[in-house]
């Protein structure tokens, strides 16, 4: 097994996935996390990510640290993470798989292999469940922000604040480029920590053409 230490409490995350982004017990963001890694060093693969930068549970997990760590208070300021926090999975499945010539096939190998993760931890409010396949070319990111209630937050802002700049993203992103020429609709879909449905951001073909 590999670990990756938190610089800020000391943990050692196990890395069984390449989406380990925040530490699970203070939920800060790892330094050296494989995606800010990969943009220095992009010819390198997962495998010389773990033997380069991670620790081996032979020499490692008897140094654990495990410190306990209360949920910040909720801020309209983890809207930027809510909206970033998963955009870069977005781009690495799509051009991994987008290239095979059947819409529906490319959509299905990227929404499983994706959920082959899930759930998982985008911040410390944020969390992906899956992503799924829906009719008529329409992609969907199944969202909880589980330290939100329906009835704590408002709900219009929350979605008025969030919905350009992911507009913006889908529509500007090289990453994106495939979904774009598919002309698919992408939604993000979010619910409260209680499974209550709070809002769907849903980016068609005519707001990024």
């Amino acid at each position: 097994m590999h670990f990756i230490k938190c610089s800020n409490c000391g943990h050692f995350n196990e890395v069984k996935t390449e989406y380990l982004i925040f530490c699970s017990q203070c939920n800060k963001k790892l330094e050296n996390n494989l995606t800010d890694w990969r943009k220095r060093n992009s010819d390198k693969s997962f495998d010389d990510y773990k033997q380069l930068i991670c620790t081996t549970e032979t020499n490692e997990t008897s140094k654990v640290k495990v410190k306990s760590s209360r949920p910040k208070g909720l801020k309209y300021g983890i809207a930027f993470a809510v909206a970033f926090g998963l955009f870069f999975m977005i781009g690495y499945f799509a051009v991994g798989f987008l290239e095979k010539p059947t819409y529906n096939k490319a959509m299905m190998e990227i929404a499983s292999e994706m959920n082959k993760s899930c759930p998982i931890m985008i911040d410390n409010a944020t969390r992906l469940d899956n992503s799924i396949v829906l009719p008529d070319n329409v992609f969907q990111y199944n969202y909880t922000l589980v330290n939100m209630t329906k009835d704590s937050i408002m709900i219009d802002d929350l979605k008025n604040y969030l919905e350009p700049t992911i507009i913006n993203f889908v529509k500007t992103n090289p990453d994106m480029k495939k979904m774009r020429d598919f002309k698919t609709t992408v939604n993000y879909y979010y619910k409260d920590k209680t499974g209550v449905y709070l809002f769907t951001i849903s980016v068609k073909p005519e707001q990024y053409e």
